[in-house]
């Protein structure tokens, strides 16, 4: 899960680079209205002290509940101040019967958090800690636990609770992954404020800003376990107490005690590992080239192996170190041996010797993340025995068991609760392989349907090369055959069909206005190919090079991307990737099952058809402001198209290319298109310059379907005979003139009445001018145009609509993270909400640093999307970025849209 750990904190980091400059160049006007909002809110603060947020009495000695702020009609815990033992010892016993359910008040984990940083700091203010086993007493090392509150419990009551005698050593990573870091930092802070010499705390590779913003599943989550009980603010005052912990401790000269490993730097002494400035951030840059840093890195990274040497991680930070550094390292600096945690034995014990027993492993998350199955243990050095130590494991019982089982007795109690979960948690852990493996699907969608396009692979692929093409692509080592058999996406002949596949899972947002965006999103890319006003042959032409009536899909991906369709590299791969399946199960259909993406042609006019019928869905074309006239009249003729056999509706010369289709019902009601201001004179020029010259004024007889297409609608060839039928100029464009007359033809025109009134001449004139309105008003009608105004509503599905939005749903979702991180860096408040320009700002740093070298959005989107999202409130446009972070969710298409994980 840590793998791609380094990428994401890179990319978080250029993100907030990026955010950084972009503030520096606000104007002075919005840098002077800034000011003037924050002294106001200072003054409005100032008033009333005590109930200030940040109000912490310096001196523990005068502190009380009223000087916090907590008021008497408080009925939750009062925790006893100044903190005392028995005060911290109240606070874990209260955690230990209610978890989280009974929160503790938001002044007293600020005063924990404050007072803590602050103590801490001036202890320890080196990044090595020198200590001894207490005498008479012992030195208690506990590893990694992950928010597990019920280890911390089960070991804090079967050793003792820090004290002078009793002193702990916390190795890092207490938090991530688990629901309770919060509350084992709270446990750890009051003992440290009852007694700072009876607790070390060490900083672990997740005590880091960059892993707690990654999910729980992916290794992270303490981010959000903070937002969820405390808020933002709360949450950087974590990260402060984080920039306090030690980065490693020697304890009575001997034994080296840390939470990764050792460094790649040789001969590395105590001395230089003092010298690191260990408080300005909780973790260096994941790429840095600085000594220091990567020292640092390596502290909290970095693990051991049994091969010599030393080696880059496949974790993607730190190093594996083999027996002769761990030798060299403690014979350099006079040790005995290394503790270190950081990673869950092999043999699912709590510990693990290795180096000659001079590097030791402690993990105490004992059934890790409640499907790992292992035990967990601490080590107990005691002054009477030092330097010899006991390793004392557990398997601990679920929070909520832990208070009958503590009156009981823990006898048997270990090895019956692991027998029990071992079923349990096997199941567990092959739902959360299944969960990573989909998310994993989702996130690299669009490079896998690019993928597909590009090498013309075709929608069917045997399960090998499937096999390989998901872990060539997605990180980690996944089961991915067996997942294919889980999910039946392997049919009887042994291949997987993409085009399904790839479609099962999507993801969506449960967000009114996230959809009101996505339909502005499809609209405006319609409204750009309408802008283009191209006549007919020219664009049938430009797809259709060698005039057979149909073109490859490669082919259809480099025509898109000739135009400003305002759509992304990406966006347009995975639009011709739908268009691509459609035309792929058709065939499909007809071959039993099989088929091969090199045999399949796309029917260039069905496009047109179907994205035309998108854009209308997504209520594209308005029909508030045509006249209830044209409005009744464009229906009445469409349901006239609908009645009448085609070879009525045009001329002798296209009878003989036409073949009779049965007519399609027409439209229930029209639309149209405001304000179109999407053309781009850069793509016409482009586009222009490339298209072959206008046809003849002979129309062209349209080719018959092309191989592949048999079966699918006949609506598009129909509508494009009678559209050239209309054209008797043959520029492919149909001035009013033309259309009327072409209307006049029709067989039955006479005899239709729309308020009851016959269309005559001069009423169709009014018609041509309300389909002109569809475009740009240039008193002509394109092809697009005239399929606005008939092509059927029920003609047709939403396939195109739904992949360019869950393109841009997927660019979001898999930049999440950037995103919130971006957002909270400009919460000055930690409200979850940031100005609309500032999430404008956010949005386009994810274009220009983390989508290198193509933009993930584009413009017109970003700023379709803030339109969509904000609010007004007192006066200034916000976005509510927490809610709208926390509106994603995976759906399987397969089981009826079921959800597969809300985030």
């Amino acid at each position: 899960d840590e793998a791609s750990f380094a990428e994401q904190a890179a990319a978080s980091r250029q993100l907030t680079a990026y955010l950084k400059e972009a503030h520096q160049e606000k104007s002075d006007a919005d840098k002077a209205r800034e000011q003037k909002r924050k002294q106001a809110q200072a003054k409005k603060k100032a008033s009333n002290k005590e109930k200030q947020e940040a109000a912490v009495p310096t001196s523990g000695s005068g502190v009380t509940d009223a000087s916090l702020g907590i008021s008497e009609g408080y009925t939750g815990f009062r925790l006893p101040l100044p903190v005392t033992q028995e005060g911290a010892q109240a606070l874990l016993e209260h955690y230990l019967m209610n978890g989280d359910t009974d929160p503790l008040h938001p002044k007293y984990v600020n005063y924990l958090t404050t007072q803590f940083t602050q103590i801490y700091r001036e202890k320890h203010p080196k990044s090595v800690v020198y200590t001894e086993t207490p005498k008479p007493g012992r030195l208690v090392v506990v590893g990694d636990t992950h928010g597990q509150l019920a280890d911390v419990c089960h070991i804090l009551y079967h050793l003792g609770a820090p004290s002078a005698t009793n002193r702990f050593l916390f190795n890092g990573d207490m938090v991530d992954r688990g629901p309770y870091g919060v509350e084992i930092l709270l446990i750890i802070f009051a003992f440290f404020l009852a007694d700072p010499d009876c607790l070390i705390v060490h900083r672990g590779n997740h005590e880091n800003e960059d892993m707690n913003a990654l999910d729980a599943d992916a290794g992270g989550g303490f981010i959000d376990e903070v937002m969820r009980k405390y808020g933002l603010m709360a949450y950087r005052r974590f990260v402060s107490a984080f920039k306090a912990f030690s980065l490693c401790s020697v304890v009575e000269k001997e034994i080296f005690v840390v939470h990764g490993g050792l460094s790649r730097v040789a001969s590395m002494s105590i001395d230089y590992l003092n010298s690191i400035d260990h408080t300005e951030v909780t973790a260096p840059h994941p790429m840095a080239t600085n000594i220091k840093d990567q020292v640092f890195s390596d502290l909290v990274w970095s693990d051991p192996t049994d091969q010599p040497g030393k080696y880059k991680s496949e974790r993607g930070i730190g190093i594996k170190f083999g027996q002769d550094i761990t030798t060299k390292f403690c014979m350099q600096n006079r040790l005995r041996f290394v503790i270190r945690s950081h990673q869950v034995p092999d043999d699912g014990r709590g510990y693990m010797k290795q180096h000659d027993g001079r590097c030791v492993t402690i993990f105490s998350a004992s059934n890790y993340c409640g499907d790992g199955g292992n035990y967990g243990a601490v080590l107990v050095l005691d002054s009477q025995h030092f330097p010899r130590y006991e390793i004392i494991e557990h398997y601990a019982v679920a929070l909520e068991d832990m208070p009958r089982l503590l009156k009981l007795g823990e006898a048997g109690a270990k090895e019956k609760q692991k027998a029990e979960s071992e079923e349990a948690t096997t199941a567990k852990r092959w739902e959360r392989e299944l969960e990573k493996m989909i998310i994993g699907i989702i996130e690299k969608k669009p490079a896998l349907w690019a993928h597909l396009v590009d090498l013309s692979l075709g929608t069917s692929l045997d399960a090998e090369t499937w096999k390989e093409m998901m872990q060539e692509f997605i990180e980690g080592d996944h089961p991915w055959l067996e997942g294919a058999r889980q999910w039946g996406s392997i049919d009887k002949f042994g291949r997987v069909h993409m085009d399904k596949f790839l479609n099962r899972w999507i993801v969506n947002m449960e967000s009114e206005k996230y959809s009101s965006f996505l339909n502005q999103a499809v609209k405006h890319v319609y409204e750009a190919v309408v802008g283009l006003d191209m006549d007919l042959n020219k664009t049938l032409k430009l797809f259709d090079v060698d005039g057979d009536g149909s073109v490859d899909l490669k082919e259809v991906r480099q025509v898109l991307g000739m135009f400003n369709l305002g759509l992304t590299g990406s966006q347009l791969d995975r639009l011709t990737g739908q268009i691509f399946s459609q035309a792929s199960r058709v065939a499909r259909d007809h071959n039993d099952g099989k088929s091969e993406a090199s045999s399949i042609k796309l029917n260039v006019q069905e496009f047109l058809g179907h994205f035309t019928v998108v854009y209308k869905q997504t209520g594209g074309g308005s029909t508030a402001e045509l006249s209830d006239f044209a409005t009744e009249a464009l229906n009445a003729i469409g349901g006239l198209m609908m009645r009448t056999p085609a070879d009525q509706m045009v001329s002798d010369l296209e009878k003989a290319a036409v073949k009779i289709q049965k007519c399609f019902r027409g439209v229930a009601a029209r639309k149209e298109v405001k304000d179109l201001k999407n053309s781009s004179e850069e793509a016409r020029a482009k586009s222009a310059a490339s298209l072959p010259s206008p046809s003849s004024a002979q129309p062209a007889a349209p080719s018959p379907p092309a191989p592949g297409t048999e079966g699918m609608s006949q609506q598009a060839s129909k509508m494009v005979a009678l559209f050239r039928a209309m054209d008797a100029s043959g520029d492919g464009i149909l001035q009013t003139d033309e259309f009327v007359q072409g209307l006049l033809t029709l067989p039955g025109i006479q005899k239709l009445e729309v308020q009851g009134l016959a269309l005559t001449e001069d009423r169709l004139r009014q018609v041509a001018q309300a389909v002109d309105s569809f475009g740009n008003g240039n008193g002509t009608i394109n092809y697009l145009e005239f399929l606005q105004a008939f092509e059927s509503m029920e003609e047709g599905n939403m396939d195109i609509a739904n992949t360019l939005g869950e393109d841009i749903t997927t660019v979001l979702f898999r930049h999440r993270l950037a995103i919130r991180m971006g957002c909270q860096y400009l919460d000055e408040e930690g409200s979850g909400k940031v100005k609309a320009d500032d999430f404008n700002t956010v949005l386009n740093g994810v274009n220009s640093v983390l989508a290198r070298p193509e933009r993930a959005l584009t413009t017109t989107q970003i700023s379709l999307l803030v339109e969509a999202l904000k609010e007004t409130l007192d006066g200034e446009d916000t976005v509510d970025y927490d809610a709208f972070l926390r509106a994603f969710v995976i759906l399987d298409t397969e089981r009826d849209r079921a959800v597969v994980k809300r985030f």
